[in-house]
């Protein structure tokens, strides 16, 4: 009896749904760009730069996480980003990402994006 309840019980976990991580890759689209690597994901959009860690994704495609953002133009800045908060939802081969940042001057916004055929890092086109 023990043994058909451990069964029963393997079975009913095993279809359900599981946390994954964000896929690898280049995700692009609204004027942004998202690098997706193992070690952490790198956005620009226009001059914004934000950094934040692989996202695990839940079985309802949202994730949530924090990281930095901030908008550099002319010289690089010395002092450590602001945080951000980093949000969205990941529907097959499209990603709409939240971006929240802490600084009081910049307001929330979302872009949509697309996995794309490309690799590497995104290049931040204003430092």
């Amino acid at each position: 009896m023990a043994l058909a309840t451990v069964s029963m019980h393997a079975c009913a976990n095993a279809s359900a749904p599981t946390d994954i991580t964000m896929p690898l890759g280049r995700w692009a689209g609204s004027g942004a760009c998202l690098s997706v690597a193992a070690d952490g994901c790198d956005l620009v959009v226009g001059c914004g730069h934000g950094q934040f860690s692989r996202p695990i994704v839940h079985p309802d495609g949202s994730f949530a996480i924090t990281g930095t953002y901030r908008i550099e133009v002319g010289p690089v800045s010395i002092n450590p980003a602001p945080p951000a908060a980093f949000s969205g939802t990941l529907t097959g081969g499209s990603v709409t990402l939240t971006i929240a940042p802490t600084d009081p001057a910049l307001k929330p916004f979302s872009v949509q994006l697309q996995l794309t055929d490309g690799t590497g890092r995104c290049a931040v086109p204003c430092v």
